[in-house]
């Protein structure tokens, strides 16, 4: 089965997007009445809430005149052209022209949008049929408040997935330790992984779930130390060889949990930011300094350490339209590797 074409000699003219959810916007820089533009798989999105706060995801031209949505306004529940003022109702109905005409029978087309974890999230589906599934939900009871970033970055959305399926990486470039890695193969846009490591003499475990190509989990769990961090990674391809690393990074220390509300704020307020930047973004540009200068290869040459790698990639090709497969031929499984030799 060939990969896509994500090489950076890539015809850019066909260049090849995944099916999926994928997070383009925060929830916060929408607010009622606003409208804004965002790039998305090499043409514009746009974004906009109703005066109600109703958030919908359009293309971006109306179908008057071909004036851009990104430019106009929001009157009430409807978004207004800026050209000849034609309104169009949450549902893309045209409603009504600014010359006072009937309305032609006009219609914006729209994407599924979803309202997420903070997160404003759109559907790409190259058949144009509705989401295959919904996005998880979570229960972040005791964990801090999120510490987000974003990070637009040259080369495949797939970077940070294929990433989480090459443990052996995590001794060769970030000098952790031996452990071995657990690969549960699940139905359809489902995959995970699970890794158990020592990191200076410290047991470590990391859950890796994959929903579609454009969200990953990575829990990281320091079973001795109480501590326990959640990242939730959001990558989008918005354009041929360009897309977003967004991230956002909660902590939960089982030590904390019988602490009054005020000191368990003060304390996340403090420890939250040190693993963050002191840590994980330490930990994240050594894996950025790669995917900058990386070409996606389309036929690896992998070693026998590489099996979570090449079960990802065989996963990761039923979100592409000329190579759908259902994810799950051979069924639920579990298979375990070790990943570093002990030296």
């Amino acid at each position: 089965m060939e990969s896509p074409d994500h090489t950076n000699e890539t015809d850019l003219s066909s260049f090849p997007y995944p099916d999926g959810w994928f997070v383009i916007a925060t929830a916060t820089e929408l607010k009622p009445g606003a409208i804004i533009t965002k790039p998305f798989m090499g043409q514009d999105v746009v974004l906009y809430r109703t005066k109600t706060g109703v958030l919908r995801a359009v293309a971006p031209y109306c179908p008057h005149l071909g004036a851009h949505l990104g430019d106009g306004k929001i009157e009430g529940e409807d978004i207004v052209c800026p050209y000849h003022k034609f309104a169009f109702a949450p549902d893309g109905r045209c409603v009504r022209t600014g010359c006072g005409d009937k309305p032609p029978q006009a219609r914006l087309e729209s994407r599924h949008v979803r309202e997420w974890n903070g997160l404003i999230a759109v559907w790409q589906g190259a058949d144009g049929h509705s989401p295959e599934w919904e996005l998880p939900k979570f229960d972040w009871t005791g964990y801090s408040a999120p510490i987000r970033g974003l990070r637009v970055l040259p080369g495949s959305v797939q970077n940070p997935s294929e990433n989480g399926f090459d443990p052996a990486h995590l001794q060769h470039l970030h000098g952790w330790e031996n452990g071995t890695s657990q690969v549960q193969k699940s139905e359809g846009h489902r995959l995970d992984l699970i890794t158990r490591i020592t990191l200076k003499g410290l047991p470590i475990r990391i859950d890796v779930n994959l929903h579609g190509l454009g969200l990953m989990t990575v829990e990281v769990n320091l079973e001795r130390a109480g501590l326990q961090a959640m990242f939730l990674v959001t990558p989008a391809q918005i354009a041929p060889l360009k897309w977003t690393y967004r991230e956002s990074m909660r902590l939960r220390a089982s030590w904390l949990s019988k602490w009054p509300a005020f000191a368990q704020k003060a304390v996340y307020g403090l420890l939250a930011p040190a693993v963050y930047h002191l840590w994980y973004v330490r930990q994240l540009q050594q894996d950025i300094d790669i995917w900058e200068r990386r070409s996606f290869i389309r036929h690896p040459k992998p070693s026998a350490t590489d099996a979570p790698l090449v079960a990802y990639r065989r996963w990761s090709m039923q979100f592409y339209s000329s190579t759908k497969t259902t994810g799950s031929e051979n069924g639920d499984q579990t298979l375990v590797y070790p990943m570093i030799s002990r030296v």
